[in-house]
């Protein structure tokens, strides 16, 4: 059953995170495979992905992107990009090459995240990216779960005390971009706090207390679902069915 929708006032799409977090601390947030987010885990780790991007020297209005399959990440980078002032690009993987070297070109993307099993294909177009500084590769190498998961151990090293968390964050308006992602005829948009609201306003109502989202989260269908999932306080279940293996 759904815990009942959040109103934020300001309009930003963080006060989803927040609404829920007030609620029910301990309830699941995310689920992906096996792995579990609560909402106190989910929120600490937005927490220590914004302080990150502070570190690396990301500034109110620079891009940060994502280029990888359904995963946290990809919900996690849109709040750190919430609290920092910035906009995700969530970019689609299964696109040629040249395609995604220049959205992430055209998009000065400063700090990529990447599926680990999209390395390779990063590694091929790097040259061409002059702005990006920072690469965090999400996944275990080889699928090895005892190998280092480079994202998990750069959340780890961004402690989150007080004072470090407020000065990574930005206060934007309802009207700044926070995403940029792509329509299902392939076309991107930018989507500002608010608009990006409305789409997950519009969303059929919940059934259940779960929500699965399988549509890729580069789509607007398929990241609106997933926050409207969030909205609702439903444990949301990401799922993807395509492998980027061999890319």
């Amino acid at each position: 059953m759904s815990m009942g929708s959040a109103t934020p006032s300001s309009g930003l799409i963080g006060e989803l995170l927040k609404h829920q977090l007030g609620r029910a601390p301990m309830n699941t947030a995310l689920q992906y495979g096996q792995h579990k987010l609560t909402w106190r885990k989910l929120d600490s780790r937005v927490r220590r992905a914004a302080t990150g991007l502070r570190a690396a020297m990301v500034r109110p209005g620079d891009r940060i992107g994502v280029l990888s399959p359904n995963h946290p990440a990809c919900i996690e980078a849109l709040f750190a990009a919430a609290l920092t002032g910035t906009t995700a690009v969530l970019v689609d993987w299964r696109l040629p090459e040249d395609e995604i070297a220049e959205i992430l070109r055209v998009g000065q993307v400063k700090v990529l995240f990447v599926a680990v099993e999209l390395q390779e294909l990063l590694e091929r177009i790097r040259p061409q990216l002059d702005e990006l500084d920072s690469v965090v590769v999400i996944g275990h190498p080889g699928g090895d779960l005892h190998a280092t998961n480079d994202y998990e151990l750069w959340l780890e090293l961004h402690e989150t005390g007080e004072s470090m968390y407020e000065s990574a964050q930005f206060h934007p308006s309802a009207d700044d971009p926070v995403l940029q992602i792509q329509e299902a005829d392939g076309e991107h948009v930018a989507l500002s706090h608010r608009t990006l609201q409305l789409a997950v306003a519009a969303e059929p109502p919940a059934i259940g207390d779960s929500k699965v989202v399988s549509e890729p989260l580069f789509l607007i269908h398929g990241m609106s679902a997933a926050l409207h999932g969030l909205r609702e306080g439903l444990r949301t279940i990401l799922e993807h069915s395509e492998s980027a293996s061999g890319v």
